[in-house]
């Protein structure tokens, strides 16, 4: 499918796909095509969709010459590489669980992945910001693993007081990760990274509690549910970027 004039619209509170395919006469397939990552029951505030608007709209006007197609390369970058990183971040976070929960001999092979993770979602954002930004970035990303690490060992120990201990901390981190990148722009809110944080956090928490207790449906399913929060995540620092700095984009 070739768009020759595709345009960009913003989702706001109460847009549907279908109401958007109404609008712009064209289809929720075609929308679809277009946003491959979009979650058609799940749209969330602020969300950029690429639409191709149907031949009836709207009607050129006269005189004036047709727009050229939008390249929406940067833009398609910058989703992608965020959500490949933070789907990374929760993907070796798991790799670890499991390593500490079974007592596996690749803990420390495995450690040594994840802490690389930091370092690739700093990078992103090095595109941008000064190294001194990116790497307060990779600095506290590192410490929330770190501390996650911790934290997964003194609960399979059932060690209670320990893991009290780097559960107050961890929620320490969090709030730090949420100042320090409301910081970068007022298009990021200090209240609703640290409501994502603190949800990565309780499923992740979750998982972790469902995997020593051996409930593995139970498990999975809430590893599901961290997958989709990080994904969240990812796309809500990617849109924040995208409106910091729009020239990057255009």
């Amino acid at each position: 499918m070739i768009c020759q004039a595709p345009l960009t619209h913003i989702i706001v509170r109460g847009d549907t796909l279908y109401e958007l395919a109404r609008r712009y006469r064209t289809t929720v397939r075609a929308i679809l095509h277009y946003n491959p990552t979009l979650n058609p029951y799940n749209l969330h505030i602020g969300t950029h969709v690429l639409i191709c608007p149907g031949s009836d709209f709207p009607p050129m006007t006269k005189g004036l010459p047709p727009s050229a197609p939008m390249d929406c390369t940067p833009q398609i970058t910058l989703v992608n590489d965020m959500r490949l990183a933070w789907s990374q971040h929760v993907y070796w976070t798991r790799m670890l669980l499991l390593s500490i929960a079974e007592r596996l001999g690749d803990e420390s092979d495995v450690t040594g992945r994840l802490l690389e993770n930091p370092y690739d979602i700093a990078q992103i954002f090095s595109r941008y910001y000064p190294p001194a930004v990116t790497k307060q970035i990779a600095d506290l990303l590192t410490e929330h693993l770190q501390i996650g690490a911790k934290l997964i060992t003194a609960l399979r120990d059932r060690q209670t007081v320990q893991a009290d201990v780097l559960n107050r901390a961890w929620h320490q981190n969090a709030e730090e990760m949420s100042a320090a990148f409301a910081a970068l722009t007022p298009h990021y809110s200090y209240d609703a990274l640290r409501e994502m944080f603190d949800m990565h956090l309780a499923l992740t928490t979750k998982e972790v509690s469902m995997r020593l207790a051996k409930d593995y449906p139970a498990d999975i399913a809430a590893f599901d549910q961290v997958e989709r929060e990080a994904l969240r995540m990812a796309d809500y620092f990617s849109y924040g970027l995208m409106k910091t700095f729009p020239q990057a984009f255009s």
